[in-house]
């Protein structure tokens, strides 16, 4: 091979070269390339869009290289600058896939900063057409602007194939909470999710996203609990809950046929029992319990025991992790030995 010329250089060499750079440095030196082996290897590439790592300036350039929109896969947005100019500029070109028709993916690094007009300027129109496939929004915690959002996701009834609704601080504690304001959670119908992620304040709830036809096509869930008990208050605006995490109302209400991963992250070990020993998985094959905790190992012998191909008859993959109170580490150890 004639190696003279720097576009004689192999195809592996290329793609490292490539690797090193950003989508639009990639785009401004190698776009309409005379070159039919080279142009492949670009239109090989997935073209990304950071925000964050985008300048003021090089943002006002994109927005005049309409070729370039054309071709952006993922879009990530943030708090900066050039971020929000780009969101602006996006939002007003309706529909946006008018500009960025191939985007398949959208993340947004402080989702909080987008919470008002998000839905309806952005996410209905990118619902339309079943382009965007993958939704992932990062919030500092699961405050009112969080439940804020899932409520205008839920009224606005859009989905995603994938949504990831990914909290970044834990508040494991006992502070005031409007239970309420996920009241909208009894009308979810996400008809297209496959895959989601999503944080709740009580166990109860994952009743409404395990609802038969709630989530028809779900086949991994990932649920945090924040909060293992409910506290009613005289002064919450709306009634307490009608429903109850026990076995008659998941056996009544749930339908777990389609799913195959569940990640469960701080709850009860017996709430756990109560789930497994009521909720349907057939073709469940992974499950994975974090920040499970129980006080007194009352629980325990039974969780050994329902963990098994009765209950989960494709169940390859499980990992737990306990926490119980130091003193009974012992009595834990000779329980462990007996299951």
């Amino acid at each position: 091979m004639d190696i003279s010329k720097f576009e004689s250089l192999p195809t592996e060499l290329w793609l490292h070269i490539l690797s090193y750079l950003s989508s639009f440095d990639l785009f401004k030196a190698f776009f309409r390339i005379n070159n039919k082996r080279i142009q492949q290897m670009i239109d090989s590439q997935s073209f990304l869009l950071n925000t964050k790592l985008i300048s003021y300036s090089e943002m006002n350039q994109i927005f005049v290289m309409h070729s370039y929109l054309l071709e952006l896969r993922t879009i990530i947005l943030s708090n900066s600058c050039s971020s929000s100019a780009f969101y602006n500029y996006w939002t007003k070109n309706l529909p946006p896939m008018s500009i960025t028709p191939k985007v398949k993916q959208l993340i947004l690094l402080n989702a909080s900063y987008y919470i008002y007009g998000l839905v309806d300027s952005l996410l209905i129109p990118l619902s339309v057409g079943n382009s965007l496939e993958y939704l992932h929004l990062i919030f500092q915690c699961p405050d009112r602007t969080y439940m804020m959002f899932i409520t205008f996701l839920i009224q606005a009834q859009i989905s995603f194939h994938t949504m990831i609704f990914e909290i970044e601080k834990d508040w494991y504690c006992d502070r005031e909470v409007v239970y309420s304001s996920l009241s909208e959670l009894k009308n979810l119908h996400w008809s297209s999710t496959v895959q989601l992620t999503l944080t709740i304040q009580f166990p109860f709830e994952m009743i409404f996203i395990l609802e038969t036809n709630a989530i028809p096509f779900l086949e991994h869930l990932y649920i945090t609990v924040e909060q293992e008990q409910l506290r009613i208050k005289p002064y919450l605006d709306a009634p307490p809950p009608q429903i109850q995490f026990c076995e008659s109302d998941i056996r009544q209400m749930t339908d777990g046929t389609r799913l195959q991963t569940l990640v469960l992250r701080h709850l009860a070990l017996y709430n756990v029992i109560i789930l497994i020993r009521s909720f349907n998985m057939p073709l469940l094959n992974k499950l994975t319990l974090v920040d499970i905790f129980d006080e007194t190992l009352m629980h325990c012998e039974e969780f050994g025991q329902i963990i098994n191909h009765k209950h989960l008859p494709c169940l390859k993959e499980f990992y737990f992790l306990i926490y119980f109170p130091g003193h009974l580490y012992e009595a834990f150890e000779k329980i462990c030995q007996h299951i």
